[in-house]
């Protein structure tokens, strides 16, 4: 889909730039309008690939370990540098 350029060129008519200038400046920023919308809807190329190739996990189910142990692993102790005592 390309731009309306005529349509777009009146509304910075009053820039001080030259006229490919301006038309550049509203190519480019067509394609990144595009991009965003793309990326919105998953139609942008990598979210295509990434729903035709999915991660798979890594991990064989039938080889996954049990455990009944509850105890949480300890936390590091809290960052002492840059804290003022």
């Amino acid at each position: 889909m390309k731009p309306d350029i005529e349509k777009y060129l009146g509304m910075i008519d009053d820039w001080d730039m030259p006229r490919e200038q301006k038309i550049q400046l509203i190519n480019d920023l067509w394609r990144i309008m595009e991009n965003f919308v793309d990326r919105a809807f998953g139609i942008h190329p990598a979210q295509q690939v990434m729903q035709k190739n999915p991660l798979r996990d890594l991990q064989d189910s039938e080889k996954i370990i049990s455990s009944s142990c509850t105890q949480k692993p300890n936390k590091p102790p809290p960052p002492t540098q840059g804290v003022r005592p």
